[in-house]
């Protein structure tokens, strides 16, 4: 039988957030490989170039016009807070990416969803049951006992990963903007400031001479890497709820804690993966519980009849 179009529609939300999620985990890898230079420097390239990667696609799709004529003032303001939490985000990111403190954004991206779920219960009433409550308390309390407890972090950059992606997703649900006017608008904003800081500052643009034809290229290909996983994530914003949305973040930090062990050789302790371990379980409870309730529904049909 084929799937309802409901179904199709938050597979399609699903599957965008998964790949999303996925894509900003691995892509701390390409900001550590072009790390000469600075992350404000490459936070700056990541501007410029997204504005002009989704302005491409806006003219290609001929939605310049829709564009402007959606704009109004409560848009622009959401979308700018959204670019001023996007660009911290970014910024912290790079530098973590940069220094191999991968650990430090993977325990930020922890914490992200969990205020996600919370705004979703508090702003959009969304409903909760008794299995989503106790799985998130056990999350929290394992997540906050090893920020405040743990000296192996540096908690002042992983809370700044969570409240600037927390944040940004729940801007995402407040808007009326397709995908790319979203993206559009929130590149226009940081293009903006970023102009006016290389106008009065010392902030220079210039790559290196000694970089290389192959480092160069990455560096203009990164509108591209920031679009991307962007556009995958605000389609799934769109889809689903803020509650889904949440859940769907813990990809992320585990991608990075992959990432970090694999890949960076990042040394951390029992503590450290006993946490992941315990946020992972709770996840999952999270999201077993609607098929197990719908199996219990049948058989007890099933019986009654």
């Amino acid at each position: 039988m084929l799937p309802s179009s409901k179904q199709r529609y938050f597979f399609i939300g699903s599957l965008s957030g998964v790949l999303a999620n996925v894509l900003l985990g691995f892509s701390s890898v390409f900001w550590r490989y072009i790390g000469s230079l600075s992350a404000v420097e490459l936070v700056a390239y990541r501007v410029y170039l997204s504005l002009l990667t989704v302005f491409l696609i806006l003219c290609a799709c001929k939605g310049v016009g829709r564009f402007f004529a959606q704009l109004n003032i409560r848009l622009l303001f959401v979308h700018a807070l959204a670019a001023l939490l996007l660009a911290v985000n970014w910024g912290v990111f790079i530098w973590a990416s940069i220094h191999g403190r991968v650990l430090e954004s993977s325990f930020g991206y922890l914490v992200a969803p969990i205020i996600s779920i919370a705004a979703g219960v508090v702003l959009y009433k969304e409903p909760v049951t008794i299995c989503k409550v106790v799985a998130v308390v056990i999350m929290v309390i394992s997540v906050l006992w090893l920020l405040v407890l743990n000296d192996e972090l540096v908690v002042k950059f992983s809370l700044a990963m969570a409240m600037s992606w927390g944040g940004y997703s729940c801007l995402k649900k407040m808007t009326s903007l397709n995908v790319f006017n979203g993206l559009f608008l929130e590149s226009s904003v940081l293009a903006f400031f970023y102009t006016l800081i290389l106008l009065y500052s010392d902030l220079s643009m210039a790559i290196p001479e000694d970089f290389g034809l192959e480092r160069t290229i990455l560096v203009f290909s990164c509108g591209v890497v920031s679009i991307v996983p962007l556009a995958l994530f605000s389609l799934s914003a769109k889809r689903l709820t803020m509650t889904s949305m949440g859940l769907l973040q813990f990809v992320l930090p585990v991608t990075q804690f992959f990432v970090a062990a694999v890949i960076y050789r990042q040394e951390f302790s029992t503590a450290v993966l006993c946490v992941l371990l315990v946020v992972i379980s709770g996840l999952a409870l999270v999201v077993l519980e609607p098929f197990v309730k719908n199996r219990f529904s049948r058989k007890r049909g099933q019986y009654g009849a």
